[in-house]
């Protein structure tokens, strides 16, 4: 069977810096290192690590046709999957530069380009397919302005018996996803949405909440997510960890052909993961991308939700450790 990575795709240009700031000042040279490019977004680094755990992986996204755009699907059919469905646009493909500062959080320069294109609805939905995963719903304009494009993709893919998966991503001040009603958004596409994996972060600043992410808290807001209507939420938190909460067996088993089938281990769950200490990451990108890859590749195991959850949180300490993921395939159900 077959997972569909949708949704959000870039290209990451990060130039080195030496440990030196970079300048603004107008006319004059600053000296910079070598260029790295690497893919950047949800179907890059989800897509990307459920394939290195042993899935079928399909990808679907919008690139530009130019030049960027033909190295981004080069680097995703020889990362991610040679089954790249790479829809072009007139407008050019996205990028981020990423400024890393020493000993500074990183500072983004973002280009959405063709990603203002990219429809969910369009998505070729073929038989072998049993899991559906979109991500990033805040960086792709035609969700953001048309708030039943989702529901409504997600509404084709139930009725098929797929599974449907949801990633968000944090909802920039100033942005086309900042002026969206989340809350109302959230109302309409989660009823369709089986497994919901966003990060603390995401949440708060789609619904502009405030305050620490507590152990508490994460799981009030857990509960407040299911009683949208999703069967699965795992909701993160970085070095804080992350909880696992799952709906009634009722609602899991209409929750598509992977957790159908265990519905009833599934349902009612309430667990909380402390996440791994690592004192020096060798990256911290993409963390949160590894943990849903790790839930989705558990569930499509059969794996137990307490299981689950520790074979996700095994993922992302190994993700940022920069350590090899080979040897947790594991056994397809």
């Amino acid at each position: 069977m077959t997972v569909i990575a949708a949704g959000h795709l870039c290209m990451d240009l990060t130039p080195h810096l030496a440990g030196h700031e970079p300048g603004m000042e107008p006319g004059v040279l600053y000296a910079v290192g070598a260029l790295k490019q690497q893919l950047g977004g949800s179907v890059a680094n989800t897509g990307g690590t459920l394939a290195r755990l042993g899935e079928r992986v399909d990808v679907h996204a919008t690139i530009g046709d130019d030049e960027l755009g033909r190295v981004c699907r080069r680097m995703v059919e020889q990362t991610v999957s040679e089954r790249a469905h790479l829809a072009t646009s007139s407008l050019g493909t996205s990028y981020s530069i990423v400024i890393e500062h020493g000993g500074h959080d990183r500072t983004f320069w973002q280009y959405e380009g063709a990603n203002a294109d990219f429809d969910p609805r369009r998505v070729d939905l073929g038989p072998d397919v049993d899991l559906f995963h979109v991500g990033y719903p805040s960086l792709l304009p035609v969700l953001c302005r048309d708030p039943l494009a989702l529901a409504e993709a997600f509404e084709q893919a139930k009725a098929k018996g797929i599974t449907t998966s949801l990633d968000q991503a944090h909802v920039a001040d100033g942005s086309v996803a900042a002026e969206v009603d989340w809350a109302g958004w959230f109302r309409q596409t989660i009823p369709h949405t089986d497994v919901w994996s966003p990060s603390w972060d995401d949440m708060t600043s789609a619904l502009r909440l405030e305050g620490e992410p507590t152990r508490e808290r994460l799981t009030e807001l857990a509960y407040t997510m299911l009683g949208w209507g999703a069967a699965v939420v795992q909701l993160s938190a970085g070095s804080s960890g992350f909880v696992l909460a799952t709906a009634s067996r009722e609602r899991l088993e209409r929750a598509g052909s992977v957790l159908s089938p265990v519905a009833a281990q599934w349902a009612d769950q309430s667990l909380w993961f402390a996440a791994e200490s690592i004192d020096s990451p060798s990256t911290t990108v993409g963390a949160g991308d590894a943990l849903t890859a790790g839930l989705l590749r558990a569930m499509r195991l059969g794996l137990s939700p307490d299981a689950a959850g520790a074979f996700a949180r095994d993922v992302v300490g190994r993700h940022l450790r920069g350590e090899d993921l080979g040897s947790m395939t594991g056994e397809r159900r």
